[in-house]
Formats: C-alpha cells, structure tokens, sequence
C-alpha cells in the first residue's frame, strides 16, 4: 500500500545498511572507471602520444601521457562525479533503507501482537509488494481473530444459559441443544484453526 503525501524525513534510515551500500557503489564505480582505464592502457601500451601544452612538446607512452592529461586537467570533475556518486547512491539505498526499516517495525510489532499496523511507502520505494502482502496478512489474520472472539463470546454465553437451567424443570431437549449449539460454535473455531499450519512445539 502507498501514501503518496509520506514523506521520511530522515536521510539515513539505517546507517549501517546504507553506508555498506553506498561504499560498495562507490567502489564498484572507482573500479569500472579503473578496469577501462587499465583496458585502455593495455590496448595503447605500444603507442606514443605527443602532447602540445603551453608552448611545450612533450613525446611519451599514450598510457601515461593519458593518465597525466586526465588528472591534471580534470581533476575537479572526478571530485565532483565521485561527489555526485555518493548523492545518488545515498537516493537510491534510501529509497531501500526506508522500507526496510518499516518493515522490521511492522513483524516487531506483529510479534507483539499489533495486528492494526498498516505500512505505508512512499510512491517509489522499494518493497511495496512485500508491505502490501504482510497488511493483507495482518487483515485476514485480524478477521479470523474477530471470528474466534465472536464465537468464544457466543459459547460464553450458552454455557452461562447451562449454568442457569434448573435440573428439576430442564429437560433432556434442553440440554441437548445447548449442547449442539456449543459444539456447532467450537467447530466453527476449528475451521478457522485449520486453515492455518502451525509449528509443533
């Protein structure tokens, strides 16, 4: 389920799991731009390369004269793409972090038997689907509660009218439909247990 007017305020959700991630993209991308690097450097080893630069000619290995023209000349933008990483990164992993989040709360909270925690994501988190079975779940197990209860309720109240009747005016009939009014409300009960399967203890 989703709430288009949600906004998370926090950036980081879970500092751990983010930072993880967002080192590892940032990795994988300094690695990628490194590989092709030492691709290119191993594909233009046997060249030379002249380089005209402030009324200076220089002569040198394509691969290092690459190398150098790329740092000296630009460097700010490698900052500013490895800066520009991380921003993207941290989006993403947020948009991962987040549900996340939500979700562990909500099965704590199923754990403690709140079964009235809907989960709400943002438009474009991630694990929608997850969140929109685990509030279904929670809505059936809730109307199969609500059965049970009812039912427990409705027995309470025939055994009350059992405890009532006077042996000396009830008669057999009596008795007897009680008792198939109180054996028809657990089967009930039971039919709702054995749509489930349970842990053995």
């Amino acid at each position: 389920m989703t709430n288009l007017g949600y906004k998370r305020r926090n950036i980081f959700i879970k500092k751990n799991l983010q930072g993880k991630l967002i080192l590892g993209y940032f990795i994988f991308v300094v690695t990628g731009c490194l590989l092709f690097t030492v691709i290119l450097a191993f594909l233009s080893a046997d060249s030379l390369t002249v380089v005209y630069q402030d009324n200076d000619l220089r002569i040198g290995q394509t691969p290092f004269m690459l190398v150098r023209q790329l740092l000296t000349a630009n460097w700010i933008f490698l900052v500013a793409g490895s800066f520009f990483v991380v921003i993207i990164a941290m989006m993403i992993t947020h948009r991962l972090a987040g549900p996340l989040f939500r979700l562990e709360r909500a099965v704590d909270n199923m754990s403690n038997g709140q079964l009235n925690d809907v989960i709400h994501l943002r438009e474009k988190d991630e694990g929608k689907e997850l969140a929109a079975k685990l509030n279904l779940f929670n809505s059936k197990l809730s109307r199969d509660f609500q059965h049970i209860g009812k039912k427990s309720r409705n027995m309470e109240d025939l055994l009350a009218q059992y405890s009532s009747l006077d042996p000396e005016n009830a008669s057999s009939d009596d008795y007897r439909s009680l008792f198939q009014s109180i054996a028809r409300q657990n089967r009930s009960v039971q039919a709702v247990i054995e749509k489930y399967q349970l842990l053995d203890d």
